[in-house]
C-alpha cells in the first residue's frame, strides 16, 4: 500500500468493519429466526404464513449485509421492511389483550360470566 493509498483508508488496517459472510448467519438473522421459532412454538404462526416467514428472513440477511459503505437510506428502508413484516405476523399481545377484556368483565361484572 502506496503512502496516498494509507490516507484513503477509512479504517486501521485491521480495524476495519469484517465482511459478511454468506455462509454465517448475522445478528439479525438468527434473532429473527428466534423470533419466528417462538411464536410458532406458541401456535401462532402456522403453515400459512410461509410467505411472511421468509420474507422476514430474506429481509434479515440483506440487513445483515448491508455495510456501512451503503447508502443509510437503503438500511432504514430495510428496517422499515422488517418492521412492516413483523407487524403482519400474528403477535401475542393481542391474545393477551383479548384475555385482559375477559378477566376485566369477570372483575367488573362476576355474575355475568
Amino acid at each position: 500500500m502506496t503512502a496516498l493509498d494509507a490516507e484513503n483508508v477509512a479504517f486501521l488496517p485491521g480495524m476495519g468493519p469484517s465482511e459478511p459472510n454468506a455462509d454465517k448467519a448475522g445478528y439479525v438473522e438468527r434473532e429473527t429466526r428466534k423470533q419466528i421459532e417462538a411464536l410458532r412454538t406458541q401456535g401462532f404462526i402456522e403453515d400459512h404464513h410461509a410467505g411472511q416467514v421468509a420474507l422476514a428472513i430474506v429481509t434479515a440477511q440483506s440487513l445483515d449485509r448491508a455495510s456501512t459503505r451503503d447508502a443509510a437510506s437503503g438500511r432504514a428502508n430495510l428496517t422499515r421492511a422488517m418492521k412492516e413484516v413483523f407487524e403482519m405476523l400474528p403477535q401475542p399481545a393481542a391474545v393477551s389483550a383479548s384475555l385482559l377484556e375477559k378477566a376485566l368483565a369477570v372483575i367488573l361484572d362476576p355474575d355475568d360470566v
